[in-house]
């Protein structure tokens, strides 16, 4: 199977196209973000580590975030706007895990058990430069994403939320199978039955498409999550 290309993104500064493997050299001689970065310390927020994330599909990394997150957030926080942006359908339970720890919501009446934690965890109390590890979404129909912490400074937050965007893939381009118009739709019943590169449809054969499977064909959107369970694509930003 030939590796899908990584689309391009957008940076949330100065929106300018940049290629994935150029977004963090980027994001960190960027005019856009400094003056950002400048007019935040001014404000009077406190100071506090932050951290850069880089969120990617699990799959082939066709879909990317770069992420700074505060360092008082909490993973919780972190696990509401990646369910914002990218993921959320239906209220699935979630879990983070880094190193041997998984942090999820513990029920009351229940104590973690091994290497387990609240996913109310400060991110101060796990994050560090360098750390990966993962997010999974709906463990029936599961979306699984790598996370990486590629930078860490120390300032005032960009912004008052506590994680803010700064910089996400494009729109992956698929075309349809059967004209080669631009894919507007995917049927997951042909993706699970054939595999890789997929079933992509224009909006006028999704509708004469003969699977039924998992309700037809599903639209297309810029997710990880796209066609699975009941996604009907992400919330209005800015997602925390």
């Amino acid at each position: 199977m030939a590796r899908k290309t990584v689309p391009a993104g957008v940076c949330a500064f100065c929106e300018r196209e940049v290629a994935a493997a150029g977004m963090t050299k980027h994001l960190a001689t960027c005019a856009a973000r400094q003056a950002a970065i400048d007019k935040a310390e001014a404000s009077k927020r406190k100071p506090q580590p932050l951290y850069h994330l880089v969120v990617r599909d699990a799959v082939d990394g066709t879909y990317w975030l770069h992420l700074e997150v505060a360092g008082s957030a909490t993973l919780q926080d972190l696990d509401v706007y990646l369910r914002a942006i990218w993921v959320d359908c239906c209220g699935h339970i979630s879990h983070f895990v880094f190193g041997t720890t998984r942090y999820q919501e513990l029920i009351d009446g229940f104590f973690a058990l091994g290497d387990q934690k609240s996913i109310t965890t400060k991110a101060v109390d796990v994050l560090r430069a360098g750390l990966k590890g993962k997010y999974e979404y709906d463990f029936g129909s599961p979306t699984e994403l790598k996370i990486e912490v590629i930078a860490e400074r120390t300032g005032k937050p960009l912004t008052t939320k506590p994680v803010t965007l700064l910089a996400r893939n494009l729109m992956p381009a698929q075309v349809c199978v059967e004209c080669g118009e631009p894919a507007t739709h995917i049927c997951m019943q042909c993706y699970y039955e054939q595999g890789e590169p997929g079933c992509y449809l224009c909006a006028a054969h999704a509708r004469t498409h003969g699977c039924t499977l998992y309700g037809g064909p599903k639209r297309r959107y810029n997710s990880p999550r796209t066609g699975r369970c009941k996604y009907d694509g992400p919330a209005k930003p800015p997602y925390s």
